[in-house]
């Protein structure tokens, strides 16, 4: 009966102290073996993949950058391209006020015929030499003209609002006259209109004005 009940102390000693103890070791390994898996997991395969991440990221950013500066650049284009209309649209005006060389004889001619249809006989109608300025040069015309002075007030009316620009300087008006009952005057005044200078034209202008 003692052995027995030694035998049962024994066994139950065995089984609370060191059955138990070599369960927690069991445990203790298999804890240990999951955080070895854990860190050569993370070593073999978050790590890498963090700095793959990194590398993505820095990428992102640099094409993020390379977006807002392209997006910046199509807002200038856009910009600029309607700087350039707009210029294009103001040079289109200037152009319509400011002949060009070929398109004189023909406003030449336009302010003669303003003239005889206003029922002015010309004397003469001499234009002088041209002045180049910065970009345009300025072109005298000398006029004199016999008729009534209601109508060479016409005729200058109508130069005035003629597309060109025409200015009209020096009117002098005398030797009046009566024929068939109508007070003719001897009518005298300078025009100055103006044309654009081409590249070279320019140039030289430059070089002059420059001395």
């Amino acid at each position: 009966m003692a052995s027995e009940s030694t035998k049962s102390k024994f066994d139950v000693f065995i089984e609370e102290k060191y059955i138990p103890l070599d369960q927690k070791i069991k445990i203790a390994g298999v804890i240990v073996l999951v955080f070895a898996l854990a860190a050569g997991g993370y070593f073999f395969i978050f790590a890498p993949n963090l700095e793959k991440i990194k590398t993505l990221e820095s990428e992102k950013t640099s094409l993020q950058a390379d977006v807002d500066k392209a997006e910046k650049a199509s807002k200038n284009l856009k910009q600029h391209e309607a700087e350039l209309v707009e210029a294009e649209k103001k040079f289109e005006e200037i152009s319509i006020v400011l002949p060009k060389t070929k398109e004189i004889p023909a406003l030449l001619t336009s302010i003669s015929d303003h003239g005889t249809s206003a029922g002015l006989d010309f004397n003469s109608f001499t234009p002088g030499n041209e002045s180049p300025k910065e970009f345009y040069a300025e072109i005298p015309i000398s006029i004199t003209v016999s008729g009534p002075y209601h109508n060479v007030g016409y005729f200058l009316d109508q130069v005035s609002k003629l597309e060109r620009i025409v200015t009209v300087q020096d009117i002098t008006m005398g030797s009046p006259k009566l024929v068939e009952g109508e007070m003719l005057l001897s009518s005298s005044c300078n025009l100055l209109t103006y044309r654009f200078l081409n590249e070279e034209e320019r140039a030289q202008a430059q070089k002059k004005s420059k001395k």
